[in-house]
């Protein structure tokens, strides 16, 4: 009952709170990512704990913060500037590993590049997201956090309900065909009214709906199928516990930690904005 309790209260501080923030977009957003980006992180190094590693915590957190920092100020931060701080990140990660007499250098040394590659890099493409929707009066962010949400909340409901085959039982045992397609289809029809309301801006065009829906259905239950891989090799249930009946930062962002970076490749590679 409890758990209930602490879930509803959650829901209740947590949806129109993130709401908020991304209406108020600029460094208020930017800083609520990079908050998340640091818990999450967090999590990931204590499940790769609990494999028997150390990894090098304080790398991890300064690449954080200057990462979503460079996705903050683009153009501000050149990619030469980027470069050239990922090859310090990598070059103080292997000397202070050399002089620390730690078991396992190789995996705490492979642990840490890969916290920080899977959570502020490819998270953090949120910030810029935000920011490409600031200079270009669109609602992507929006528009992407709430078909996600809808993607999950139909691929639980329908799942529950009628889903019998499972998808991948291998790595996540409830999921089956039926709510992963659910969930496909409320993530297009989300960015489909979006894309009616005219609520996109004026520069994507229903083919570009139809992508970014399709982005938001698929690789955000990639996403969740990448976590869940995650904490069944650290064998833990949930990330964290700090989102009391949620679980932890890393579960409740998981979706968005696939969707993000695809959409922003999509963004600027593809379309060239």
């Amino acid at each position: 009952m409890n758990m209930f309790k602490g879930r509803n209260l959650i829901n209740a501080l947590g949806i129109p709170g993130w709401l908020f923030l991304i209406w108020k977009g600029d460094i208020y957003y930017s800083f609520f990512i990079l908050t998340c980006i640091v818990f999450a992180l967090g999590e990931f190094y204590n499940m790769m704990e609990k494999k028997g590693t150390k990894p090098l915590r304080w790398v991890g957190m300064c690449s954080a913060a200057f990462i979503a920092d460079f996705y903050y100020s683009q153009p501000i931060i050149t990619g030469h500037q980027m470069v050239g701080c990922v090859i310090l990140i990598v070059l103080l990660t292997f000397i202070w590993e050399l002089f620390s007499n730690e078991k396992n250098s190789g995996l705490n040394i492979s642990v840490t590049m890969a916290g920080i590659l899977f959570v502020p890099i490819l998270l953090g493409t949120a910030i810029d997201i935000r920011q490409f929707d600031t200079f270009m009066g669109s609602q992507l962010t929006l528009a992407l956090v709430l078909s996600v949400w809808a993607c999950d909340s139909a691929a639980f409901i329908f799942g529950t309900k009628f889903g019998t085959v499972k998808i991948f039982p291998r790595v996540s045992p409830n999921k089956s065909w039926v709510g992963s397609i659910a969930g496909l289809i409320a993530s297009m029809s989300v960015f489909y009214l979006f894309y009616h309301q005219e609520w996109l801006g004026n520069y994507f065009s229903l083919k570009d709906t139809i992508i970014f829906g399709f982005i938001a259905g698929v690789f955000g239950q990639i996403g969740d199928f990448a976590e869940s891989l995650l904490k069944r090799d650290a064998n833990v249930k949930d990330s964290g516990t700090i989102l009391q009946g949620h679980g932890g930062v890393l579960d409740r962002f998981d979706s968005l930690i696939f969707a993000t970076p695809i959409t922003y490749l999509y963004v600027h590679f593809l379309m060239n904005f």
